[in-house]
């Protein structure tokens, strides 16, 4: 995405952090740096290499089919677009690969696209076709980085269209985003309308009239503001709407968001995201991560969409179940315990009965033999 270095440093200054201080999600946080943690810390699983990818096998569409992980260059659109067309099983890779470096996947993918049949096309359409390729296959290098994208506020799929978009469209990989304005924001909506709906239009118009001495001018501008400012992540509530009734069941598609570029997957009404950080390398059966909130509260799932469950080890299943059966045991113990001293309390107790004149009236209470009580003087009592 282009924009003016100033609304860099304020509105998207994740782009210019770190890659590991880069915004994460609740439960990559968690997995991460729990004490507990299912997962070890990348720099001690394996070097990240900026040339080199991860491979790690899952399990997908009921077949072992390997994706791949993020280097240093982050979430970018080369990875998001090879593991679309793994998971697609457009392009392979041996089946004991274990990284691939990015002249080779770069290569596959241009393989891949030069083997689209062309056979149907009229004469004009196959000269427009051979420039397209020729754009895309400069292109292609650039991926590993990133590419220059200027989103549209009126549309998921809304994009201004660049030399760089064009890979997108020979592949057959829809792009997607969910940075789009309310439409009972009336006042907002009506500003995108009239001056345009990219965010590049929109940053120029709130730097113009930031400073303007006309009130409406400068209500805009303050608008503009306030409306980057609340959506820093890219994704409103509305564009999560939008981006889930826009998607056809079952896609794969490229997700733009926080300058990252990220593998989608809807499945039924679930939103998913492939989990393609190497932290995660050796966890086969946590594939995916839920998208239903823009505030990166997210949970695990398997490759088939299901909430993932950490797996219990043999040996504390087999301990958990020596335990139960253990205080069972002491629990039917107790019981038997405490029958017997009541039968035998019982049986050393037997009723006795004890009559109490008082006056013209006559009371009966039932007492122990073995119980001594005490006269009030004024009652007299007789052992029956």
């Amino acid at each position: 995405m282009s924009y003016n270095r100033e609304l860099s440093d304020r509105f998207i200054d994740d782009q210019n952090k770190p890659y590991e201080s880069r915004i994460r999600s609740n439960s990559y946080d968690q997995a991460m740096f729990d004490k507990e943690s299912i997962v070890k810390n990348p720099s001690t699983i394996r070097r990240i290499n900026d040339n080199l990818y991860l491979i790690k096998w899952i399990e997908f569409n009921h077949q072992r089919t390997p994706i791949l992980l993020q280097n240093l260059n982050g979430p970018c659109p080369l990875i998001a677009i090879a593991n679309i067309l793994l998971l697609r099983n457009r392009i392979h890779l041996n089946s004991n690969a274990g990284e691939i470096s990015t002249e080779r996947l770069i290569a596959i993918i241009a393989e891949y696209m030069l083997q689209i049949d062309t056979t149907k096309f009229s004469a004009e359409d196959h000269v427009i076709y051979e420039h397209n390729v020729e754009d895309a296959l400069a292109v292609l290098p650039k991926l590993q980085t990133g590419i220059d994208v200027n989103v549209k506020f009126n549309g998921v799929d809304k994009f201004e269209y660049t030399r760089e978009c064009i890979i997108f469209d020979l592949l057959g990989i829809q792009l997607f985003h969910g940075w789009i304005i309310d439409p009972q924001n009336y006042e907002l909506q009506k500003i995108i309308n009239s001056n345009g709906s990219s965010y590049n239009q929109l940053v120029e118009k709130m730097l113009r009239q930031k400073q303007s001495t006309n009130e409406k001018l400068a209500r805009e501008s303050f608008l503009i503001e306030e409306f980057l400012e609340e959506s820093r992540s890219q994704l409103t509530y509305y564009g999560l709407l939008k981006l889930n009734e826009t998607m056809r069941n079952n896609q794969l598609a490229v997700l733009f968001r926080n300058n990252h570029f990220s593998t989608i997957w809807k499945n039924n009404t679930q939103l998913l995201l492939l989990v393609s950080d190497q932290g995660f390398l050796n966890q086969s059966s946590i594939v995916f991560e839920t998208l239903s909130n823009i505030d990166n509260n997210s949970s695990f799932t398997d490759g088939y969409g299901e909430k993932w469950q950490k797996p219990v080890p043999v040996n504390e299943a087999q301990d958990r179940d020596l335990a139960i059966a253990m205080q069972n045991q002491e629990h039917i113990r107790y019981q038997e315990a405490q029958l017997r001293q009541q039968q035998q309390q019982q049986q050393r107790q037997p009723n006795r009965e004890h009559y109490y004149e008082d006056g013209s009236k006559k009371r009966k209470k039932k007492h122990s033999q073995y119980t001594n009580d005490e006269d009030d003087g004024n009652c007299g009592c007789a052992l029956l």
